[in-house]
């Protein structure tokens, strides 16, 4: 379990990844930023949880990536400045989804247990950052009625998802072999 210290700077450091992500999308860094929040991953990995954890951090981004997929796909969620690859969610995204990946078993690891929480929190935080990046103009939620139920169904269903993922994973770590 990671100490205070670590809880603290992992709820900073997603925020500053979360305005990096969004940031780097209007000037095309999304291979910059992607390649970041990967180094800072492995950092993650090595000093904060360990490099056996690696596999609930690649679950928790495909998953958001696949949601996020849908809705680009669907036309309800689509981002601007987006030219690398059109047909799929832009590289900042998939950033964002593995920066966020870092906090559900550190900053989050105490909604782990309260699913309802964590879906209420998911389904009000979720749709707010959406909402932010469409301010900033690097997304666009284009029906928004249909967008933003979108969003706010996702993050009240994956928010809790995500965690009991989490939650199992390290059960089975604690009564797996060493």
């Amino acid at each position: 379990m990671a100490s205070n210290k670590w809880v603290v700077f992992n709820f900073v450091s997603f925020q500053l990844w979360w305005w990096a992500c969004i940031l780097s999308a209007k000037p095309g860094l999304g291979w910059a930023v992607l390649l970041l929040v990967i180094a800072a991953c492995c950092v993650h990995l090595q000093w904060i949880e360990s490099w056996r954890h690696a596999l609930p951090l690649l679950i928790t981004t495909l998953l958001g990536c696949i949601l996020d997929q849908i809705a680009y796909t669907l036309g309800w969620l689509s981002f601007k400045h987006h030219h690398t690859w059109p047909a799929f969610i832009p590289l900042w995204m998939i950033a964002l989804w593995l920066a966020f990946s870092m906090t559900l078993n550190v900053s989050m690891r105490w909604l782990q247990g309260r699913i309802i929480l964590a879906a209420i929190l998911g389904g009000m935080f979720g749709p707010l950052a959406y909402l932010g990046a469409q301010q900033l103009k690097v997304i666009d939620l284009p029906s928004s009625s249909w967008s933003l139920l979108w969003v706010t169904v996702e993050w009240a269903v994956v928010m809790p998802l995500l965690l009991w993922i989490r939650r199992r994973f390290n059960e089975t770590l604690s009564t797996g072999p060493t």
